[in-house]
């Protein structure tokens, strides 16, 4: 696991402004968050870099928007904060414990994140994180790339 430090959160927050942005758009939040997913966007993002951006949330709107076009299709917005705080915990996630946004978001849908939003926003992080994986009967292992490795090395006994 990774350190949350100052270069995690400065993507953290980008991204949870780029969410809470994102529902000033005509398009639902389950459109922009399928598209974000798709986007050039999160490719840049998922290298967890903050020098690979300008962390403007304008041209992150816009460039979504280029990749994508303007979209006025379906109708539910996930509140302002909720976006926000959904945004913020992908980018922890991806950043901590060096996942795609992608492996995140299939971990934990955002319709999942949405409903626990009241009672997990104003939890740690990392709390958050381990509720989460305990309420999907996972472990930290999930995270670990190397898990059928390991399993077949001690299936066989070579360790």
């Amino acid at each position: 696991m990774k350190k949350f430090d100052h270069d995690g959160l400065l993507l953290a927050e980008y991204q949870g402004k780029l969410f809470e942005r994102s529902t000033e758009l005509s398009c639902s939040s389950a459109v922009f968050l399928r598209r974000f997913l798709h986007s050039e966007l999160v490719r840049k993002l998922d290298k967890n870099d903050a020098t690979l951006l300008t962390l403007d949330v304008n041209e992150g709107i816009e460039s979504i928007q280029n990749q994508f076009g303007k979209s006025d299709y379906g109708r539910i917005k996930y509140s302002k904060s909720a976006m926000f705080w959904m945004g913020y915990m992908y980018r922890y996630l991806s950043y901590t414990r060096g996942v795609t946004t992608k492996f995140a978001m299939k971990l934990f849908p955002y319709k999942q994140l949405n409903n626990v939003y009241y009672s997990f926003h104003t939890q740690d992080p990392e709390w958050c994180v381990q509720s989460l994986l305990e309420m999907n009967g996972r472990s930290e292992n999930v995270f670990d790339n190397n898990l059928r490795l390991k399993a077949a090395i001690y299936a066989r006994g070579d360790y």
